[in-house]
């Protein structure tokens, strides 16, 4: 059995129905799989358990998805974690990503495409990570810290120097710029940043790159309309200039 088919998993869902329905196909497919219908108790259950993903609604009763992801980050967790919403808006999307999530699905979603994304998460949390001397695991990035224009990113820490001051990068986020830093006035395609970052080359919707940039545009442009730094070329993708 593979690293990915004896992933153990947490489902955080309010709705009974859905919970369940998503136990039984994770199982299916070889998962560990626990539920919590909340947001505390999914605090609790990460606080006892170890998990290798977590499946987050974002519209859950007292701690909703956001804040709960939100204080996983405060506290040096990255566990991987993949929001469910029913929010299409990309305000929600975006601020979701910002909170540090790694990949989101907008409900209803299409089964087989979130067990892709899912696949695709822990197949990548298993190549990013080694193990050390002292049995620990951590990231192990190829760069260190790449200055341009007035900012920063560290790919060790995963901070970067944005225009708001010292902030943590998203997966996702770290994810594009280590593409975009290693292949300077390069045109990247979506596709291209789809197939590297999400491992969906072929997944028609593209909008998840174009949400990430715009967060990164937040953070490092002081003009998102005239970017100095992250460039579209339009009906193809991105530059990144020094």
């Amino acid at each position: 059995m593979s690293e990915a088919e004896t992933a153990h998993i947490l489902v955080v869902e309010d709705e009974e129905a859905i919970a369940e329905g998503l136990r039984l196909n994770l199982e299916r497919k070889g998962y560990r799989v626990d539920l919590a219908a909340d947001g505390q108790q999914a605090l609790e259950r990460v606080a006892n358990h170890r998990f290798d993903l977590i499946l987050l609604d974002v519209r859950l009763p007292e701690v909703d998805g956001f804040e709960v992801c939100q204080q996983l980050r405060g506290e040096n967790n990255f566990t991987p974690i993949l929001m469910l919403t029913a929010r299409s808006q990309a305000d929600d999307i975006v601020y979701g990503l910002k909170l540090g999530a790694d990949d989101y699905v907008v409900k209803p979603f299409d089964l087989a495409e979130l067990l892709a994304r899912i696949e695709g998460l822990l197949r990548r949390q298993a190549w990013k990570r080694k193990p050390e001397a002292n049995g620990k695991e951590e990231e192990a990035p190829e760069l260190e810290r790449v200055p341009f224009g007035d900012y920063w990113v560290d790919f060790r820490s995963w901070q970067a120097k944005t225009r708001n001051g010292i902030q943590e990068l998203s997966r996702k986020e770290l994810a594009v710029m280590k593409i975009f830093v290693t292949r300077p006035n390069q045109v990247i395609t979506r596709r291209e940043l789809l197939a590297e970052v999400w491992e969906l080359p072929n997944h028609p919707n593209t909008r998840v790159v174009d949400n990430v940039i715009v967060a990164l545009r937040k953070a490092f442009e002081e003009n998102s309309w005239r970017p100095r730094h992250i460039h579209s070329v339009r009906g193809v993708g991105y530059r990144f200039v020094f």
